[in-house]
């Protein structure tokens, strides 16, 4: 996926880009008062385009708060369905997938607080909050294995299909969804390396971290739909590729401008 994509590639800029910041950790200045001095950051991360301001707090604290957001369309994708009791391949005739092109959209909101364990460091370990919403907008139509699709087998009529205890509807051959990925409030832990003000007009700052978001909440027409006791999952393969979500990865890179 682009997001794991994303993160191998800040990581990489989290290597690269060490030992610059290892050179500036020589340099030294007066330890700066709470809120005195007040930096804009930009950059890229797993969570999408961010912006941050942050201000000191002491000599060993610092506080951020930020937005990040993206929004993309994946490819057309086809998953095969699972069928452990056989029901859809009554229903078709054959073995079926379900073929869908997904809009993700994420709108994130944080307040973190950096602890340095050397006031003039670069070592810094952050733990907060994340406030949004990472939304899958799934549109997608039941396919015979070939990509063609599916013909219901009279008398059968359009099944329901079972999404880790909930039901949902084929109307039509078609197969809509929302999912929402984790909760609305997510707490974070990372460890970076970077100044909270550049001693410069300047500096970079590099961050890499987990997310608990939470379990997924799937919605169809609006509504969360019918549970049921049924144990089985039509959708092993969709689940295992939104489930790493739950610990979400988070890879940051910024570019620094001190306000004042």
């Amino acid at each position: 996926m682009q997001i794991r994509n994303l993160s191998f590639l800040c990581i990489f800029s989290f290597l690269w880009i060490t030992n610059t910041l290892l050179a500036q950790s020589k340099r030294t200045s007066p330890d700066p008062a709470p809120f005195q001095h007040m930096t804009v950051a930009a950059g890229l991360s797993t969570l999408g385009g961010n912006l941050e301001l942050a201000t000191p707090l002491s000599p060993h604290f610092s506080l951020k708060a930020g937005i990040s957001t993206y929004k993309y369309h994946t490819r057309r994708r086809q998953f095969n369905l699972s069928d452990p009791h056989g029901a859809l391949h009554m229903a078709f005739g054959q073995n079926v997938a379900y073929s869908t092109r997904a809009e993700i959209t994420n709108v994130h909101g944080n307040i973190v607080v950096d602890y340095y364990p050397f006031p003039d460091g670069l070592l810094y370990f952050s733990g907060g909050f994340y406030f949004g919403k990472t939304k899958l907008l799934a549109r997608g139509t039941i396919v015979n294995r070939n990509g063609s699709p599916a013909q219901l087998q009279p008398p059968f009529i359009w099944p329901e299909l079972i999404f880790n205890g909930k039901k949902l509807d084929i109307i039509n051959g078609r197969l809509d969804a929302d999912l929402t990925l984790g909760n609305t409030i997510k707490p974070y832990l990372g460890i970076g390396l970077g100044r909270a003000i550049p001693k410069k007009r300047f500096g970079v700052k590099l961050e890499l971290g987990v997310m608990y978001a939470g379990d997924y909440t799937i919605t169809q027409n609006n509504s969360r739909g019918g549970t049921t006791l049924l144990r089985e999952n039509n959708f092993e393969k969709v689940n295992a590729e939104i489930d790493w979500f739950k610990y979400y990865p988070m890879a940051k890179f910024q570019v620094q401008y001190r306000l004042f």
